[in-house]
């Protein structure tokens, strides 16, 4: 972690392109609003004085007893770099710039923030920017923020780190009650990024939850590690991450000067270390108050008991839930006939409960509440209760019953969740009662329930790391494995059937029987030896999808149909690709037909490395793209999760009075393949167990059909 004290906590503040009007009047009025402690030093050679402070001609003039922690500086960009220089010679350790017309601009762009870079790099100035609005430290009082800061803006335990400026303005004016600690828009990040920012966070003893907007990731090895670190303080990282379309890729590059990487890694990557991921702006915010308000109080399921006053609304809940990690289990026998004796006879008693009763909430609600809450199958209690601004003193005097009732139920010791359907504000009476309960009241239905949803799958991801933290998992590593890495690396190329098929013996990857015949007559050989029926295939390093290339053939049962289906391979590979060089004919043993067909992979992904493919095998994983991703390396439960975020998992575990397929065995190859993409993630560009077959019961699996392409520097 890099010490950014001189940042987000400097004594002393310099000015550059001070104003009495614009971003550099704003940066001094924001300061003076914070109630910063510190001193700041106005420099514009257009004024003596600025608020009433001295205003000096140039940085270089400002008097040497001044110990200047940072600058601000609030220039047209072509001026920057200049002033970048003055602030290194003169040992300055923090700047931040706000102008854009860098990277994201293009060519001429890109030369000046290369330039700005390595200024900073020589010098060791900590610079934040360019092509941002800066931060805003609300513990410390003090910020280089160009906008207006909002009056709502209020101290609290959330940092946000967002690398658009725009979308920190929106956080920043959302309204939404929710405290903050530190509010940092990166922009471009040309020396300090996403990763030095979240570092530092962490570490900030007023911080407890950190989210983020992003746009990319530019060092995921960085990230990686703060990740690690978040899950060690159990500090969540809440991150709305764009890019998923065309559209979003496109003006992510002209935005900011990145390049998105896949987003199904982005969402892999996320899942391995933890990382609560939402959709928008209003989940995100949502997401950040619940986490804030339970922090330490993590939900030990998703075992819900709902109280209400409305039936409508349970409808609402139930179709929003489907899907999520929330679950409704019925009543006890004992806490149904406990609300039968306290609500009317026409009212339901279920769980989502309608708590409304005969209207009376003093009451039945407080009474139906308490026996929720000391039901022994419920993890959490939620809510149900609109609050809008605007509602009549009425109304307003009968919802605080239900807020009080909220409090004390809280106060028994089991999490309280509280939320709005609607997501335009909460009363302040009825949010105010809230607060002093410590309960979370969330706004929208879905927006709740989502934030629900990452609570529970977050004290799910802290459980399932610790077991793993715990579990041994044999894995195999090669003892030569140096020389197998030199012998892979080189340039780029497709290596033959045999050689894929030696590294993956090596690694204990069950392989079909088979043999490689050069004739008619050895393959007939072959055949006799494996027992009728086999599989023919030719093979090709020229022609790696052989399916397409008709050079497969199935179910041969004698010798009649092994010499029709061999000639006609020669014949198809000869009209495919003339130039093309044929290694042989694979006779293989054809395995039963019980056996499931699934693909095992490795992709080197640019920005994340390698990354571990699972999904239905043959022609069904392009057809679907019912895949499953993960960042090795993975553990047995991670594997076993693998396989269960398939759609056509089904057909695995024996759909249909089918034979259930060895899931143990794929388990483990599955780890032995991550730890393959850990050990040659080097020289390991692609991997394709496809199809690698599952046998029922215990037969194991066998590899049938692999593709490898490697290449890479030996280091």
């Amino acid at each position: 972690m890099k010490d950014l004290g001189c940042l987000f906590n400097p004594k002393t503040i310099a000015v550059v392109g001070a104003s009495e009007k614009g971003a550099g009047f704003f940066v001094i009025e924001n300061l003076r609003s914070l109630g910063f402690k510190g001193k700041v030093i106005p420099v514009n050679p257009r004024y003596k004085k600025i608020f009433g402070l001295p205003c000096y001609p140039s940085l270089i003039e400002v008097p040497i007893t001044e110990k200047i922690d940072c600058v601000a500086i609030l220039l047209s960009c072509e001026k920057v770099n200049s002033i970048l220089e003055q602030i290194g010679k003169q040992g300055i350790r923090g700047a931040w710039a706000f102008a854009s017309g860098f990277a994201e601009t293009g060519k001429e762009g890109e030369r000046l923030q290369k330039e700005l870079r390595e200024i900073c790099l020589k010098y060791g100035i900590l610079f934040c920017g360019p092509n941002c609005v800066g931060y805003v430290n609300l513990h410390a009082q003090s910020g280089m923020f160009s906008a207006p800061i909002s009056p709502t803006l209020k101290k609290g335990t959330v940092g946000v780190v967002s690398q658009s400026g725009s979308v920190l303005l929106a956080i920043a004016n959302s309204n939404r009650n929710i405290g903050f600690s530190i509010l940092i828009s990166s922009g471009n990040e040309a020396v300090l990024d996403v990763g030095d920012y979240i570092a530092y966070l962490l570490e900030d003893i007023n911080t407890e939850v950190v989210i983020a907007f992003l746009e990319s990731i530019r060092r995921p090895d960085v990230f990686a590690r703060c990740c690690e670190r978040a899950i060690e303080l159990q500090k969540p990282i809440i991150v709305l991450k764009v890019g998923r379309s065309e559209m979003a890729q496109k003006v992510a590059f002209t935005h900011t000067g990145a390049i998105t990487g896949s987003d199904r890694v982005y969402d892999a990557f996320f899942k391995k270390y933890g990382v609560i991921r939402v959709e928008d702006l209003d989940q995100l915010l949502e997401t950040a108050e619940a986490f804030a308000r339970c922090r330490g109080r993590w939900p030990k399921g998703g075992r819900a008991g709902v109280i209400t006053v409305s039936g409508g609304e349970i409808s609402l809940i139930g179709d929003l839930a489907e899907g999520l990690s929330i679950s409704f289990p019925p009543l006890s026998p004992s806490a149904a006939t406990k609300l039968r004796k306290r609500l009317p006879p026409f009212v339901p008693i279920s769980n989502p409960l309608d708590g409304w009763g005969s209207g009376d909430l003093v009451e039945t609600y407080p009474a139906c509440l308490e026996v929720l809450t000391e039901e022994e199958g419920f993890d959490l209690i939620l809510i149900s209760q609109d609050a809008p601004p605007g509602m009549a003193e009425s109304q307003v005097n009968q919802y605080t019953d239900v807020a009080r009732a909220a409090v004390q139920a809280a106060a028994k010791g089991k999490l309280v969740i509280a939320f709005s359907h609607l997501s335009g504000g909460l009363d302040k009476t009825i949010k105010a009662i809230m607060d002093e309960g410590n309960i979370p009241f969330l706004q929208g239905t879905k927006e709740s329930l989502l934030a629900i949803h990452h609570l529970i799958n977050y004290s799910n991801f802290i459980n399932r790391n610790r077991r793993q933290k715990e579990e041994e998992v044999e894995v195999k590593s090669p003892l030569n494995l140096n020389e197998m890495i030199r012998k892979l690396s080189g340039p780029k190329r497709i290596l033959t059937d045999r050689e894929c098929k030696e590294i993956l013996r090596v690694y204990g990857i069950p392989i079909v029987r088979e043999k490689l015949a050069l004739s008619i007559e050895e393959a007939l050989e072959a055949a006799n030896q494996l027992n009728y029926p086999v599989v023919l295939k030719g093979q090709s390093k020229d022609i790696p999808h052989k399916t397409e290339a008709g050079l497969i053939r199935l179910g041969i049962w004698n010798q009649d149909e092994l010499r029709t289906s061999y000639n006609q391979i020669i014949e198809n590979f000869k009209n495919y690709n003339p130039n093309a060089h044929l290694e042989g004919i694979l006779v293989q043993e054809m395995l039963p037909k019980e056996a499931k067909e699934v693909l095992l992979g490795i992709s080197k992904d640019p920005f994340f490395g390698p990354v571990i493919i699972f999904g239905l095998g043959g022609i069904w994983v392009e057809l679907l793209k019912d895949i499953s991703l993960r960042i090795p390396p993975i553990g047995r439960e991670e594997a076993l999760r693998m396989i269960s975020e398939i759609k056509g998992r089904a057909l695995l575990e024996g759909f249909r009075g089918m034979e259930r397929a060895d899931i143990e065995s794929l388990i483990k190859v599955i780890i032995q393949i991550a730890q393959m993409a850990v050990d040659l993630k080097d020289v390991l560009i692609s991997l394709d167990l496809n199809p690698l077959m599952v046998l029922p019961k215990r037969g194991g699996v066998r590899v049938v059909d692999v593709v490898m392409e490697v290449g890479g520097e030996y280091v």
